[in-house]
């Protein structure tokens, strides 16, 4: 064999075996895929008006744990000066979470929040937003929430 058909030979015979190795790791990979929904809530402060804003792009992997996805802008915004400043918090099947973040106002856009649960990502994962001191799971909280399963 002629000295640069061998080394046509081996390296297309090290692609194959390279296209091949991925091939078959493709299907492992697709069933860890990650399904993102972005949740949104907003509560009614004591006049009525938008008291504040919960805004959360939720991930989920095929296994593993639940989290906010870094790449969006996770926030909790207070709309109202009215002395209650808004809360994030978060409920899983592992537990409750929170206040993630507190904006009262001083801020124009929101305070950016974050969370990873310590659990795995099965279950529903329920973000609220609540006006006050008080808990989402608190009897007479001022809350809202939204949800992804």
């Amino acid at each position: 064999m002629a000295r640069g058909t061998w080394r046509a030979t081996a390296s297309l015979t090290g692609v194959t075996t390279a296209l091949f190795a991925l091939g078959v790791a493709l299907p492992a990979q697709a069933h860890a895929a990650v399904r993102c929904e972005t949740v949104r809530a907003t509560v009614a402060n004591s006049q009525g008006l938008s008291g504040g804003t919960v805004r959360a792009t939720v991930c989920k992997p095929g296994s593993g744990h639940a989290y906010f996805d870094d790449g969006y802008y996770n926030y909790v915004q207070d709309h109202q000066a009215d002395g209650a400043a808004a809360r994030a918090y978060v409920v899983d099947a592992n537990g409750r979470y929170g206040p993630l973040a507190v904006d009262d106002t001083s801020t124009s856009g929101g305070e950016p929040m974050s969370w990873e649960s310590n659990g795995s990502g099965s279950g529903t994962v329920r973000v609220y937003v609540c006006l006050g001191k008080k808990y989402p799971w608190d009897s007479g909280s001022r809350c809202a929430s939204d949800s992804m399963s």
